[in-house]
């Protein structure tokens, strides 16, 4: 139990890089990947958020813009972030559809400034003091595991509810 209490006190205190925090720079897929694992290391560890492989997958498949000149942008870098953590509870089709239907309302700049101060505010809700992290009956990890399942589950109920009314009001 102390390895995930160390865990949550990691995640509680991290927070993403602002969109005016981003390089302005052009950068390169290597460079783009290991600016991307190691902003989101907190929400992933032991393992790498994303690869050049997956870089190449989310570009085919329009999740983010292709690069220019084999150079990315901080826009780029801005959607492989957002991706990179939407795609734990979503499948890349939501999280492209999703992505398609906030720049469709706003800028990419505010739509991911947002998601990144709701994040931090998730975070810090469910794995406070007195968040579902500690609402488990009698301590046990095993009630925890399902209290969260739980509320992923209804939270992707939501969702899913959500995002249909969404793209059917913009069609």
């Amino acid at each position: 139990m102390e390895i995930t209490q160390a865990f949550a006190q990691d995640l509680r205190e991290a927070s993403l890089p602002r969109y005016s925090q981003l390089p302005t720079l052009d950068l390169y897929k290597d460079q783009l990947v290991e600016l991307t694992n190691g902003y989101l290391a907190p929400f992933f560890p032991g393992e790498k958020a994303v690869t050049d492989t997956m870089v190449n997958n989310y570009v085919k498949l329009k999740v983010i813009a292709p690069p220019v000149k084999k150079r990315y942008r901080r826009e780029q870098l801005a959607q492989l972030i957002l991706t990179c953590l939407l795609k734990k509870v979503l499948s890349i089709a939501e999280v492209r559809q999703l992505l398609a239907a906030q720049t469709k309302v706003g800028t990419l700049e505010a739509g991911y400034d947002y998601f990144c101060q709701r994040m931090e505010q998730a975070v810090r809700a469910v794995g406070g003091d007195s968040g579902l992290w500690q609402q488990a009956d009698d301590g046990s990890p095993q009630k925890a595991l399902l209290d969260h399942a739980i509320c992923s589950f209804v939270h992707k109920l939501y969702f899913e509810q959500i995002l249909a009314g969404a793209s059917g009001a913009e069609e």
